[in-house]
């Protein structure tokens, strides 16, 4: 015995004769098991510290008094069974070693699966602890790796009165495995059936084994399947199956013949071909409830199920081969998963295994075949997730397929109809559960001030599939789709799509439309990667590029409000529009003649996603042109939009797309566009005159015209703005002062008739004509706008006799909007200058008169020439009884507009207004008082009433500041006005009513104002009228009336 020993037994033996003392006090009951544990971490120290200096007899020696200990297992506490299998697997590893002994090996097997898992023979215990349970699986795996067949058996067999042991032994790891216990354990028993495999040579015990292992394992597979079993508990399940699988029915063990001299023992226990067919069978519904852990999410777990199934099909290639197409399959699944890293990876070893064996491409070609036969149904059917997954299946089957070559022509029709067939399907799903053309436009405005090449606007939202519920499945499609280009299968692809664009209708033709346009898109990217980098000659036209812009333009040469049309046909062909100019670039500008029409069409759709998408395009037909905006596009062709509209007018074309498309030309455009529309004006009346019975029509052409006016009143802001300021002047009453000067001014004139005082001298020579003056113009005319904007509302008046009270509005509004620009590019001048210029605005104002002041009193008529004042003051109107009060509001308003671009022009028309305008405004008064008890101040003036008084007087005031008055009709205007100042409205309006008086006449302003305050009790803000105090007089009390 050397030194090592000897001082190692020394220092052991203190430990093992207490540790025995105790247990053996234990045993009758004279010590409790709490007094177990001081010893046995006293020995599980010193082992730590001599474990290089044990062997065989010592670790017999210190089993001696553990054995003691395990005789009690079933009453000590669990740390001191935990405390004992740490010291045991100590002996084991480093003292035993692979030198135990049968007896002791097959008595601690024995008593590992009994604390493991329970005796044999007895029912399994309710619950074993947890930390007893993983430090028995430990033991277990420590015995296992010191040769299990030296411990069993001999040579490397086991004898066969120990293969029930054994077998109990295998059962209660896979129990350990299988049952719900916590994952450490669960691990540990996968670890412990790792080591027993490794370290197994009996392949004829293993076989016995094998089966119960498959299914076990299946167990927690196809389990780890449907719910969250810990990944790594799958991972080391999966692995196991790998491990056994290898050792018992590859290739070369199971098929191969051994010879006897070789191999003696496995020659005489080789098994026939019958075995394998029965084992085959059972392998493969084992196989088949677990391969849906290749949809597993954990990368481990595919790694590990992608190895077994490449470790099957290489080594079990005849034995399994009812589990080729299966393990194949899983391949090409899990060959395309999330990470790119991984699934390029396992792509490259997928195509080394097909191209190291050739049959398998012959299986991949034939469940290739038979997934795209199977596409339609699958499709059919409302579950997502399959349908998702056999289109990645397929583009992950015709990746491999292309790249190793393989001829597919039995594929492509097959492929291109069910491919068609099931987008087909997909559409009408979708169709019924989510997508849904939207009835009602965005706002125009808006939308055309998005309209501009930004990376918001150059990607077009999805109109044929639901990407809340159908994103993946489209996903899918398109990297289907994209696995065809430049292969035959893309051929025959575009053949029936070609041939189905123009014979098929309804879903069907959607359908091809789509992958047409998936196809071209598809080729478009890999074009533009290639020009990238290589400065290529002019290639011949596309066909399928030609054909499909054909179509598109067929498409959209129909009527946006032809029911026989699909929208999202139209959407479609707008996005093949918008490829088209993409690849092209500015060699797309020529196209714009047929082109850019009719996206300017869908962009007055009443449908929101149309409507939509044709703003993308045109963001994205502007940008791939090389214009700045959508706006310098449209103005830059402007020719061409004008002659397609013309087209229709002239052809007295009604339908509203055309006046859509006007409309949005205008507004996109603003005043640079108006010069271009004189024919379309003319033909826009023309259609007036003939189709103005028709309100929806004639509401939509007097839109445009508009809208014509108001960007041209954008444009002359400025003019406005200065006509405006020199119109504003406050209105002065005339004094005694002022016609006394102006009677002095008079007199010193000398009257033209009265006769020379003297004749001129007759030798005077006559005096030269006067010099020709430089500086006489001619007769300016006015400028392009100008004119058509004169038009326009001079052609207005005719159809304000309209029974359409919201038409009425319309060119109310028009005319109000026309009036400021008409004034203030013509405004009034002095005498010298009127000679040379061709004034129109005035002329057109006095025909406007009449025609507004109608739409205020419809049931009178205004004298609009001199008559005598008792006619004047009997001229009266009253407020219709079927008077439609957002008209008269809009009357008034536009009336209030006139009166500001006037000027004294229409002093006289004045004078016969003011009194029925002093009637309608107590009229209106009276109604709003009424409507103060029954609403309240408040919500009164929210009302129609309450805004077309304050519209009357509104009208009052412009006529003080900007017309002027006469003295007869300083009372008509203080009877408005006055009325209300005393209704005490608004702050703004009070204030401006009461400057406005204040200019008239001062002095009956107070008296206004004095006769309020006798009302309300002498009170104005805390002032009170007092009378006057002279020394000698007293002043009476002023009473009001």
């Amino acid at each position: 015995m050397d030194d090592g020993r000897v001082k190692a037994f020394r220092m052991l033996k203190p430990s093992c004769v207490e540790l025995s003392q105790v247990a053996l006090r234990y045993k009758v009951k004279k010590t409790t098991a709490k007094d177990l544990l001081k010893p046995l971490e006293h020995l599980a120290d010193v082992l730590q510290t001599v474990h290089r200096s044990l062997d065989a007899k010592l670790a017999d020696y210190v089993f001696f008094p553990l054995s003691q200990l395990f005789g009690e297992s079933k009453k000590l506490p669990p740390r001191v069974l935990e405390r004992s299998l740490s010291c045991l697997r100590f002996l084991i590893l480093h003292g035993w070693q692979d030198s135990i002994s049968s007896e002791v090996g097959k008595q601690l097997l024995i008593l590992l699966a009994f604390l493991a898992g329970g005796s044999s023979t007895d029912p399994k215990p309710e619950q074993v602890d947890e930390d007893v349970a993983l430090n028995a699986f430990d033991c277990t795996t420590a015995l296992f790796k010191s040769s299990v067949a030296s411990s069993l058996g001999s040579h490397g067999t086991i004898n066969p009165e120990n293969i029930p042991l054994l077998g109990h032994a295998v059962t209660v790891i896979l129990e350990g495995i299988a049952d719900a216990s916590p994952t450490r354990v669960r691990l540990a028993a996968s670890r412990t059936l790792k080591t027993l495999i490794d370290n197994l040579d009996d392949d004829e015990a293993l076989e016995n084994f094998f089966p119960g292992i498959v299914s076990s394992l299946t167990k927690v597979l196809s389990a780890g399947a449907r719910t969250k079993t810990p990944y790594k508990l799958l991972e080391a399940c999966i692995r196991l199956l790998d491990q056994i699988f290898h050792k018992i029915v590859t290739d070369d063990r199971c098929l191969q013949p051994v010879l006897a001299s070789e191999h003696p023992k496995r020659a005489k226990k080789e098994k026939g071909r019958s075995w394998v067919e029965a084992t085959s069978g059972q392998v493969k519904q084992a196989l088949s409830s677990i391969v849906p852990l290749r949809y597993h999410d954990r990368l481990e777990v595919q790694d590990a199920l992608f190895l077994f199934c490449t470790s099957v099909l290489t080594n079990c290639r005849r034995t399994l081969a009812n589990c080729t197409a299966l393990m194949l399959e899983t391949l090409v699944i899990l060959s395309d998963t999330s990470t790119a890293a991984a699934s390029s990876r396992r792509l490259q070893q997928l195509q080394q295994l097909l191209a190291s064996d050739a049959g398998l491409l012959d299986v991949l070609k034939e469940s290739t075949y038979g997934w795209a036969q199977s596409l339609p149904r699958i499709t059919r059917s409302n579950d997502e997730t399959k349908r998702t997954k056999i289109l990645h299946q397929l583009s992950s089957a015709f990746r491999l397929l292309f790249a190793q070559n393989v001829d597919l022509k039995s594929l492509n029709d097959l492929t291109a109809s069910n491919l068609q067939s099931s987008i087909a399907l997909a559409i009408e799903a979708s169709t019924s559960r989510t997508i849904s053309a939207v009835n009602g436009s965005a706002d125009v405005g808006q939308m055309l001030q998005s309209v501009a090449p930004s990376k918001d606007l150059l990607t077009f939202a999805p109109v044929i599939f639901d990407f809340t519920s159908q994103g993946s499945m489209v996903e899918g499609l398109q990297s289907l789709i994209s696995q065809f280009h430049n292969s035959a299968m893309s051929t025959a692809l575009e053949r029936k799509l070609t041939e189905s664009l123009q014979l098929s209708s309804g879903n069907e033709q959607i359908a091809s439309f789509w992958l047409v346009l998936q196809l071209l898109g598809n080729r478009s990217r890999h074009a533009s990667g290639t020009e990238e980098w290589l400065d290529l000659p002019g290639s011949s036209l596309d066909p399928l590029a030609e054909e499909a812009y054909a179509f598109s333009l067929e498409i959209l040469e129909k009527s946006t409000y032809d029911d026989t049309v699909d929208w999202r046909l139209q959407a479609l062909s707008l996005e093949v529009l918008a490829l088209q100019a993409r690849s092209q670039g500015a060699e797309f500008r020529p196209e714009l003649v047929d082109a850019l029409y009719p996206i300017l069409e869908r962009m007055g759709s009443s449908n929101a996603s149309l409507q939509q998408h044709a703003v993308t395009c045109l963001s994205i037909v502007s940008h791939a042109c090389g214009y700045s905006s959508a706006s310098e596009l449209v103005v830059d062709n402007a020719d061409y939009l004008v002659n397609a509209v013309a087209v229709k007018l002239n052809t007295f074309d009604i339908s509203p797309q055309a006046s859509q498309v006007m409309l949005m030309m205008v507004r996109l455009c603003g005043s640079a566009l108006i010069p271009y529309l004189d024919d379309l004006i003319d033909s826009i009346f023309a259609i007036l005159a003939c189709y103005h019975g028709y309100p929806r029509l004639v509401e939509s052409l007097f839109e445009v015209l508009q809208a014509v006016v108001e960007e041209d009143s954008k444009s002359s802001t400025k003019a406005i703005e200065a006509s405006v300021a020199n119109l504003r002047k406050p209105y002065k009453t005339t004094s005694v002062t002022d016609i006394i000067a102006r009677l002095d001014a008079m007199k010193s004139k000398p009257s033209s008739d009265s006769p020379p005082t003297s004749p001129p001298p007759l030798s005077e020579p006559e005096p030269p004509p006067p010099p020709v003056s430089t500086s006489s113009k001619e007769p300016s005319s006015p400028s392009k706008p100008h004119a058509l904007i004169h038009t326009i509302t001079l052609q207005t008046t005719h159809h304000l006799s309209t029974p359409s009270f919201p038409l009425r509005r319309l060119l109310l509004n028009l005319i109000a909007s026309s009036l400021p620009t008409l004034a203030a590019q013509d405004p009034p001048t002095s005498d010298d200058e009127t000679a040379n210029t061709d004034h129109q605005f005035l002329p057109l104002l006095a025909t406007l008169w009449p025609h507004i002041t109608r739409q205020i009193f419809p049931s009178s008529s205004l004298p609009t020439s001199s008559v005598s004042s008792s006619s004047k003051s009997a001229t009266t109107a009253s407020m219709s009884t079927t008077q439609d009060l957002p008209t008269l509001l809009t009357a008034l308003e536009t009336l209030t507009t006139a009166l500001e671009t006037g000027d004294s022009f229409l002093l006289s028309r004045c004078e016969f207004l003011l009194p029925p305008l002093t009637h309608l405004s107590h009229t209106l008064h009276h109604l709003y008082s009424q409507e103060i008890k029954t609403l309240g101040p408040v919500r009164a003036q929210r009302g129609l009433k309450y805004k077309c008084w304050d519209a009357v007087v509104g009208a009052v005031v412009a006529m003080v500041r900007y017309v002027g008055i006469t003295r007869e009709m300083e009372e008509g205007v203080f009877e408005v006005l006055g009325e209300a100042l005393e209704a005490g409205g608004g702050g703004k309006r009070k204030e401006e009513v009461r400057g406005v008086l204040e200019g008239v006449n001062p002095g009956a302003l107070w008296l206004l104002e004095e006769r309020r305050r006798s009302r309300e009790g002498g009170m104005d803000n805390g002032r009170v009228w007092e009378k006057p105090a002279v020394e000698g007089w007293e002043f009476g009390l002023v009473e009001f009336y």
